[in-house]
């Protein structure tokens, strides 16, 4: 008390929940003891109540170790089709994803790399050249514009430091953010650690320094910036950057103490102010005192949108033409609407782009046909019956085979059917046919995105990787977004349309659509620029003729040009007028129609369904579940499953219902009301919560936990165990003391799980706040 006394009278901040001590209660016997004394846990064995058939590890050491066991439990992969997958096939599996998301991740974190290269670059810059003399004794500042993304703020300033700091030198960088501010002492012992990257100077309750004793001077407590300025007099030309993530969030008033502090000390420590905005500069202005603003000056930059940067990454994913597995519909929509409503990071959507790769190759046996794209050879060695069935599965191959009958095709029919070989060749033509799909889908896309880009109307655009979802679903093939295209063109005039196909063109000798013939891969050129440019010679002769810079065909005119309105009698008459278009524009407009029709016909082939492609689900992954539960989980039902059933992750027999019954129809077990005494204590109570009503009595509740625990009234409620290899449980009795600590336990844990509090209305009891299935 003294202490803090002294404290308070100093003017120090005093937080009196530092002092505060912590009861731990402990009953006479230990926990081992307890535990000890409660039923042991066996695992579940056969012969048990409801006819559970033996585990396949249980198999498996009945059999006895196999020869390849040694050789299996060196592959992450597990062994498919039932464990009769060949070891070559799952090796083939596990070196393909490596390889695969390898050349994925490297094409990604280029992107990464160069979508914010120019900022960071003239940040870094600024910071090597900003001195306070360039800026009239202000403190140098440079305000990002880092958008409305909060999730991609830290990656964005981490890779700023690891430049300034590491690549570069300039000087140590302490990233603040808007939890570091909860008070000015914190804030300056967090700035003084990062940039000398140790602990020096007094803490406030010692009276020895925390690190490196001072070389004669008064001991310095270890928020003082003293500390700071001579670890710079020791390093001469390193600047201090000090870099607020989120300067909105920022408290004003200790970001006003902390400028006012880097001004005063400005002489003596070269301070760098990086402060990143998510708003406005005007609504920084509006935050900040005036007078505070006066002792900045800098320069603005602006940041690249994260929705840009993340349409580059699913571009290069899904539509690139190196990528080889690809997004479905139903998942590469779920994976945009997830990031749009909840503005997660790109580095969540890159973790979401490997999942999806690693479950493909996990889980699908037919991934190993990616393996051998370019070595088509080495599919017959690798191939075994289990594959080809797999293969006869498939929706696609059923549609296949359906479409052949309708074709009234019964030779090829019978011999997808019964001949494996020549299944195995027609898996090789497939394979080449999807990617065959895949490229084409690829380009017609760019191709579309390019030719709306011309358009006159730009309200709708969408952008291209939003489009993808709607392509494969074959959505978009006859959508008013390709007829309103299609209408556009044939209403172009001539300058218009010309630069349309000079576009369309240039893209044969772009790369990132990969237009250019792929001799490796064997993918198709792109034929669409050779079909048009002979169109583009034939229009130039026409604008040559004419002598008219640019020339307007018959689609392009209005109503009022074409028809004619004559009053006879006080009535109007219409009449269609005479064309005034030239002979140069009526063959234009054939020319227009012609080339309508060669883009009508490149997207229907280019736009076709993916549920048309033989073998998709081998290039393109589209499970909704995986993801569901791991990047969206449903926490609470994990919880309540877990307290209500502790069997199902425990993975023991004594906690099972002897009433607990199997469905039939969905294989999921319906288990009774009955409460085991072998069940964790948590469990215990927590079915218990589940049987009162709004408001629990403490002693009541205490009461019926210790006739269950306690062995007074055991056997109650179907307190018994399976029966064959089991033996009984019952009669197992534990002291109240130790009884009354596990029920302390207990209901500390559904406390802070948030199923009950105190309630205000009645002392001695808890209001039960959450009811299970609600």
């Amino acid at each position: 008390m003294a202490s803090a006394a002294a404290h308070e009278a100093q003017g120090v901040d005093y937080d009196p929940q530092e002092h505060l001590g912590c009861y731990v209660f402990t009953p006479h016997a230990t926990s081992a003891a307890i535990e000890a004394q409660r039923a042991p846990k066996r695992r579940r064995t056969s012969g048990g109540k409801g006819g559970r058939q033996k585990s396949k590890a249980a198999i498996a050491q009945e059999k006895g170790p196999s020869v390849e066991d040694g050789a299996e439990k060196t592959l992450p992969f597990p062994r498919l089709f039932d464990g009769n997958e060949s070891l070559e096939a799952v090796e083939l599996r596990w070196q393909s994803y490596n390889k695969l998301w390898e050349e994925q991740e490297g094409r990604t974190n280029a992107i990464l790399t160069s979508v914010n290269e120019k900022m960071m670059s003239e940040v870094s810059n600024f910071v090597r050249n900003a001195a306070p003399e360039r800026y009239d004794g202000k403190i140098p500042t440079a305000v990002i514009l880092v958008g409305p993304n909060i999730a991609s703020h830290g990656p964005l300033f981490s890779q700023l430091a690891t430049r300034i700091q590491y690549d570069e030198k300039i000087g140590p960088v302490v990233e603040l953010s808007s939890k570091d501010a909860s008070n000015l002492k914190g804030v300056l012992k967090k700035l003084i650690r990062d940039a000398t990257q140790e602990d020096q100077g007094l803490d406030d309750e010692d009276d020895v320094p925390t690190g490196k004793k001072q070389q004669g001077g008064p001991k310095l407590l270890n928020y003082d910036l003293q500390i700071l300025q001579n670890w710079c007099f020791e390093r001469p030309g390193m600047k201090v950057t000090v870099a607020v993530q989120d300067t909105d969030a920022f408290d004003s008033g200790i970001l006003s103490d902390l400028v006012s502090l880097f001004s005063a000390y400005l002489d003596r420590i070269p301070f760098v102010l990086l402060l990143g905005v998510a708003t406005s500069v005007e609504i920084f202005h509006e935050k900040v005192p005036k007078s505070i603003l006066r002792l900045m000056r800098g320069e603005k930059f602006d940041v690249e949108r994260a929705e840009e940067c993340l349409a580059k990454i699913f571009n290069d994913a899904t539509i690139g033409t190196d990528s080889i597995l690809r997004l479905g519909p139903s998942l590469s929509t779920f994976l945009l609407a997830r990031q749009k409503d909840h503005t997660q990071s790109i580095q969540a959507f890159v973790a979401a782009l490997k999942y999806a790769y690693m479950s493909h190759f996990y889980a699908n046996p037919l991934s190993v046909f990616l393996a051998f794209l370019n070595d088509p050879d080495e599919a017959n060695s690798i191939l075994q019956p289990e594959h080809v069935e797999a293969v006869r599965n498939l929706p696609s191959f059923r549609r296949f085979v359906e479409d052949k009958l309708e074709a009234e095709d019964t030779i090829e029919v019978r011999a997808l059917l019964e001949d494996d070989d020549y299944v195995k060749s027609a898996i090789l033509t497939a394979c080449s046919e999807c990617r065959d799909y895949t490229h084409n889908l690829s380009q017609t896309l760019k191709v579309l995105e390019v030719a709306r880009g011309c358009m006159a109307n730009q309200s709708n655009r969408i952008p291209r990787h939003e489009l993808y979802s709607k392509a494969l679903l074959g959505e978009l093939e006859a959508s008013p977004i390709v007829r309103d295209l299609l209408l556009s063109i044939r209403k172009m005039g001539s300058a218009n349309l010309l630069g349309l196909i000079d576009k369309v063109t240039a893209l044969e000798e772009d790369e990132d659509t990969g237009a250019a013939h792929d001799n490796d891969n064997n993918i198709p050129s792109f034929d669409l620029p050779n079909r048009l440019i002979p169109l583009r010679e034939r229009v130039a002769e026409l604008i040559e003729e004419s002598k008219k810079a640019n020339l307007n065909s018959e689609f392009g005119l209005s109503v009022a040009d074409n028809v004619r309105a004559t009053v006879v009698s006080k009535r109007v008459q219409l009449s269609e007028k005479k064309s005034s278009l030239t002979k140069e524009e009526e063959e234009y407009g054939k020319l227009v129609q012609l080339i309508c029709d060669e883009f009508e016909a490149y997207f229907a082939r280019g736009l076709r369904g993916l549920a048309e492609v033989l073998l998709n689900e081998v290039f393109f992954y589209d499970l909704l579940a995986p993801h569901r539960d791991v990047f969206a989980p449903r926490s609470r039902h994990a919880i309540e499953r877990a307290l209500s059933r502790p069997q199902d992750y425990l993975g023991c027999t004594c906690c099972t219902d002897p009433n607990e019954t199997e469905s039939a129809d969905t294989g999921q077990y319906t288990s009774g009301e009955s409460i085991l005494p072998s069940m964790p204590t948590t469990s215990i109570l927590y079915k218990l919560y589940l049987e009162s009503g709004p408001l629990i009595n403490t002693f009541d509740l205490w009461s019926a936990f210790y006739s269950v625990v306690g062995g007074s009234n055991v056997g109650e409620g179907g307190g018994g165990s399976g029966t064959g290899e089991e033996e009984e449980e019952v009669g197992i009795s534990i002291s109240r003391e130790a009884a009354q600590a596990l029920f302390y336990q207990s209901l500390a844990e559904l406390r802070f799980l948030g199923f009950v509090k105190h309630s205000k209305k009645k002392t001695d009891h808890l209001a039960k706040v959450a009811w299970k299935g609600l």
